[in-house]
């Protein structure tokens, strides 16, 4: 099947059910709290840690968070939790 139609039949479920378009398109969901905290659920793998740089893959590319004393407080197979201060989140 087309991708293109694909996406479409997933976006027309999506609004049907009304059900999250993260879970069906398997996308992060990202939550921050502050500069302090952030919870990242869908992503694929954990490419680079260090207290300064987290790099991660997700099915949109690199997730990247940069900041000080950062550490990885919970670590899943779907969901990460990092701890610290977070300066900046950029999708490279």
């Amino acid at each position: 099947m087309d991708k293109v139609i694909l996406k479409h039949i997933k976006s027309a479920v999506v609004e049907g059910l009304d059900m999250p378009s993260e879970i069906i398109f398997n996308i992060p969901l990202i939550s921050i709290y502050g500069d302090k905290q952030i919870v990242i659920e869908n992503f694929k793998n954990v490419v680079q840690y260090s207290s300064n740089v987290i790099r991660l893959n997700s099915n949109i590319g690199v997730i990247k968070i940069t900041g000080k004393n950062l550490l990885l407080k919970e670590l899943t197979k779907t969901k990460i939790i990092v701890n610290g201060v977070v300066n900046c989140l950029q999708f490279v």
